[in-house]
């Protein structure tokens, strides 16, 4: 069986525990030496099928509020995929 170890981001010790999750459902940690609170290992919030279907309503010329309105997306996401040029 191996074990997975998990150090701190801040002062990489060993000494951390479990502490609840975020509100996105990815496990959060405390470090008992620098006292932070962390995720260790984001998970993506949308998949890459999921921002193609978004950005490719969006060159269908809707509105970036209506993109927000209908698949949740926050407008500042958006704008960031957008710069990005992530559309195929």
């Amino acid at each position: 069986m191996i074990l997975k170890t998990f150090s701190c981001r801040k002062c990489n010790s060993t000494n951390i525990v479990k502490n609840g999750c975020n509100r996105n459902g990815n496990q959060r940690y405390k470090c008992k030496d620098c006292k932070v609170i962390r995720v260790l290992e984001l998970k993506p919030i949308y998949t890459e099928e999921r921002k193609q279907e978004i950005l490719k309503a969006y060159h269908e010329r809707p509105s970036m509020r209506g993109i927000r309105r209908i698949y949740g997306v926050s407008v500042t996401t958006l704008i960031a995929w957008l710069k990005k040029g992530e559309v195929n």
